[in-house]
């Protein structure tokens, strides 16, 4: 009985060492890496004319490829989408979240309750552009307003960017 009992337990060391190995080695792969939700971009129809009234409240919205643009002819809003993928170990999400985190530390804002994780630039050119960089799970959003006409930007571009930028979240999410 005892060589029995001796047996089992043996059995059950072997097991759980090669349990453990095939683990150690799913883990190396990235097996366990989070992908994140998006396998391809969006299309621009997650974008209408509705979503961007604040910002641009005539406007038309166009597609080219990943990029859509909604615009008077004035001002233009810009969208564009990269699906980060997951690489070995590290997930799609981290790495999108890395991304922003290398990005957002020059001359840049943060912006809470936009996407997971989002900031803005105001960059000081020609027609007043404004930046907004978001991450949604592994998708990186990126909107930008600017005056066609080289000159300001109305005031309602910099808190409309935003609530584009938020109705865009949602849209995402859903």
């Amino acid at each position: 009985m005892q060589r029995i009992w001796r047996i089992a337990l043996i059995v059950l060391a072997v097991v759980a060492v090669i349990g453990a190995t095939g683990l150690g080695v799913a883990f190396t792969l990235g097996v366990f890496a989070d992908a994140g939700r998006f396998r391809s971009t969006p299309d621009c129809a997650v974008l209408d004319a509705s979503m961007v009234a604040a910002v641009v409240p005539t406007a038309k919205v166009e597609s080219d490829g990943d990029n859509c643009t909604a615009g008077d002819g004035k001002i233009q809003l810009n969208v564009g989408f990269t699906v980060v993928a997951k690489k070995g170990t590290v997930g799609g999400p981290e790495l999108a979240s890395r991304y922003l985190d290398v990005v957002g530390n020059a001359g840049t804002e943060r912006l809470d309750g936009v996407g997971d994780q989002a900031i803005r630039q105001r960059v000081q050119a020609i027609g007043q552009p404004q930046i907004i960089t978001m991450r949604v799970s592994n998708l990186i959003v990126v909107l930008s307003v600017a005056d066609l006409g080289g000159g300001e930007l109305p005031a309602s571009a910099d808190t409309g960017l935003v609530e584009v930028a938020k109705s865009l979240t949602i849209k995402l999410n859903s």
